[in-house]
């Protein structure tokens, strides 16, 4: 099954995924796979934030298997909102 292009996210979304990397944060995240479409909910730990043609993705360790994950961006389900 074929995922949709890549969606660009906001800016502040890269910053708070930037420092919860920075901060070696873990986090509760759903998210769509890019290539089956089924959705995970999972604790990880953020790593790194990569680049390619086919969008940006985050490089994530799942805390219960130790899998490393690449996770399409626009593809997590609960990603940070703004505060005001």
């Amino acid at each position: 099954m074929a995922t949709q292009a890549y969606r660009p996210v906001p800016g502040h979304v890269l910053e708070r995924i930037q420092i919860a990397i920075l901060c070696q944060e873990q986090m509760d995240l759903h998210w769509e796979d890019e290539a089956t479409a089924m959705n995970y909910l999972q604790r990880v730990q953020l790593l790194e934030l990569t680049s390619s043609e086919a969008g940006e993705y985050l490089e994530a360790r799942v805390l219960s298997t130790g899998e490393v994950l690449r996770i399409r961006l626009d593809l997590i389900k609960n990603l940070p909102m703004p505060v005001k």
